[in-house]
């Protein structure tokens, strides 16, 4: 039997169309020793993409918040030619906009690359900067990352508008006319209300886990996950072991405590974004030393629970791949695909389930926007 099942899934394997809705592998495009889609510690690495079989990717343009007001256009722009430098202008990858494209891409055996922009502090409250990057060929974009901003509530901050406030509104209905994805990971909950409210189409949170399983403010309650489902929206899981696993969440958190005077020692008289930025990140990479491990299991008790709350046809896979400090054990990068397949396909699920959950879910929303 378990040899009838490995030869089943290596035949699908063959057909598969892995579509993969957040990574932040643009940023490591950007650090110093560029390893154009080469580093080997990287979660996206040429050969670890042909290996995995991933044929298309939203690559993040995140900019942290410390770059402020009229610091994170431009950094957000460096990193769009870093992008462009390092991984399009290459050969291996192709910019696409449109499911069509994608197709294209495909065929031509290139890795079809899907821009977002993660934080809409980025766009500096102007819906004129958020028409630039649309013609630039960015289809989606996070309303917030960790912190507020000057119109929409972070889910890792205390609220300041409720939700959203009347410039967000008219942000929303800019990105639903240059048909935008609106992506509400790191949105709050009262954000995401708003925007299931005020928007006219379909939206996504393109890595995000189920609270009912991680009981943590940055993943989703049923309430939205349905609520994002009836409006023929989409969930990308999250591979973070501390958006899976409650445990693993709070001992990061006792990591947070513990370093706290570190970080204050690191940042005290400092307004250079670029070392605010670089320490930022270090503390992240410090939160979670000691701390547990669990496997790919934690994220298809993810899908298998947005997808009882949601439906099949709502889910899929957001990895946060070259964004997290550490992974399930047996899921380390992009080449653990297969391994995840198998696992779908050993706890159940059907073969039309898997195609859907990795990838011809997020290819049915992205037509919305075409």
């Amino acid at each position: 039997m378990v040899i009838y099942i490995r030869k089943l899934n290596k035949d699908l394997l063959k057909n598969l169309l892995i579509f993969d809705s957040h990574c932040d592998t643009v940023n490591v495009l950007l650090e110093d020793d560029p390893y154009i889609i080469d580093k080997k510690d990287a979660h996206l690495t040429q050969e670890k993409i042909i290996k995995g079989g991933l044929k298309a990717q939203f690559f993040a343009i995140w900019v942290n918040p410390v770059y402020g007001f009229e610091g994170s256009q431009k950094k957000a722009m460096k990193l769009y030619n870093a992008l462009e430098n390092n991984l399009i202008s290459t050969g291996f990858g192709e910019k696409v906009t449109s499911v069509s494209e994608m197709a294209k891409a495909i065929k031509n055996n290139k890795l079809a690359c899907w821009i977002s922009i993660e934080g809409g502090h980025i766009i500096e409250n102007s819906t004129v900067k958020l028409q630039k990057f649309h013609e630039l060929g960015v289809r989606s974009m996070t309303l917030t990352h960790s912190k507020n901003n000057d119109w929409a509530d972070s889910n890792g901050d205390e609220p300041r508008w409720d939700g959203i406030n009347k410039l967000g509104r008219q942000i929303i209905y800019k990105m639903d006319e240059m048909k935008i994805a609106i992506d509400v990971s790191h949105s709050s909950d009262k954000t995401i209300e708003d925007v299931l409210e005020c928007s006219s189409m379909p939206i996504m949170a393109s890595h995000t886990c189920a609270r009912s399983i991680c009981n943590i403010r940055r993943n989703l309650p049923d309430s939205l996950i349905k609520g994002i489902a009836e409006k023929k929206g989409y969930i990308g899981v999250n591979f973070f072991p501390g958006f899976l696993n409650k445990k693993i969440w709070d001992q990061i958190f006792k990591n947070i405590k513990k370093y706290e005077k570190w970080f204050e020692e690191k940042t005290k008289d400092q307004d250079n974004p670029d070392v605010l930025n670089k320490i930022e990140i270090d503390l992240y990479k410090k939160t979670v030393e000691g701390t547990g491990q669990i496997d790919l299991n934690a994220i298809i008790d993810n899908i298998t629970h947005i997808a009882d709350i949601g439906g099949t046809n709502c889910v899929g896979i957001g990895s946060d791949f070259d964004g997290i400090p550490s992974t399930p054990t047996d899921l380390k990068d992009v080449s653990g695909y297969p391994a995840l397949v198998n696992r779908l396909y050993d706890r159940g699920f059907s073969v039309e389930q898997i195609r859907k959950i990795m990838g011809l879910n997020l290819i049915n929303y992205m037509k919305y926007f075409d």
